[in-house]
């Protein structure tokens, strides 16, 4: 397939498919993964006499702020895949004086089912138009794609939900067989599926993992958006460019 002339922001590059990150990019992250990590903590202490300093301490592991509802972009909860967050999490009840069986057997019983539990509607929040961008792309021939660590079932309720399930020709998710992001893998095994070098991908996503993921996997170029779990600041030093959301990536008219 031909790459097409897209503009991400004020930057333009040639290209065959667009990989998007889900949480903080097509969807918001805050009113999803929060509240989640709340109601985690309140189970576990329900679960357990730890107290209020163990909440503040798990909060701190994950990379949570309950007082802002803000999660940190280079922590655990923004990035990790949800193994990998009970083992974060077990590590913070172990680090509490539980012993590590009984940490790892909370961890999974209070954690997993809440933080893998398929999403309300009133959780699905879309980061502005998605569909109208998405479908633009598609009708000048470009191939899109999603690369989320959140489970499968969770993904395929919230893109339905959207109305842009059928938009994606590859959507990998966090327990899929194989590589997770921010394994560069991730990108390269979504290269060779469409048949074009990895430079002719561009990535888009809202934390820094996402955008050294695609450095690292030689994507043409890294789109961070404003708005989800990283900063401003932190995307700038990783990024080629910062947009406010996806429709700000468009194909360039040749007429």
């Amino acid at each position: 397939m031909r790459p097409i002339q897209i503009k991400a922001g004020d930057v333009t590059t040639r290209a065959c498919c667009v990989v998007y990150d889900k949480d903080g990019t097509l969807v918001d992250f805050h009113s999803v993964w929060g509240p989640r990590m709340v109601r985690s903590a309140n189970a576990l202490l329900a679960a357990t006499d730890l107290g209020d300093d163990f909440v503040h301490h798990l909060y701190r592991a994950v990379g949570y702020d309950p007082n802002t509802n803000r999660t940190f972009g280079q922590g655990p909860l923004a990035s990790a895949p949800l193994d990998q967050l009970v083992i974060v999490v077990a590590t913070a009840i172990f680090q509490s004086g539980v012993t590590w069986d009984k940490a790892l057997e909370l961890s999974s019983t209070c954690l997993l089912p809440l933080m893998a539990a398929q999403p309300e509607a009133k959780e699905i929040t879309p980061r502005g138009d998605v569909l109208s961008p998405l479908q633009t792309l598609q009708q000048h021939g470009c191939r899109l794609a999603v690369a989320t660590t959140d489970n499968r079932d969770s993904t395929h309720l919230m893109l339905k939900h959207l109305g842009i399930q059928d938009c994606f020709n590859q959507v990998i998710c966090g327990d899929d067989p194989g590589p997770v992001k921010p394994d560069p893998e991730v990108l390269l095994s979504i290269a060779r599926a469409q048949k074009i070098p990895a430079s002719q991908l561009i990535m888009v996503g809202d934390t820094v993992s996402d955008m050294v993921m695609s450095r690292r996997a030689g994507a043409g170029l890294s789109v961070g958006i404003t708005g989800g779990a990283g900063t401003d600041d932190e995307l700038a030093a990783h990024a080629d460019v910062l947009i406010e959301n996806i429709s700000q990536i468009r194909p360039v008219s040749t007429s």
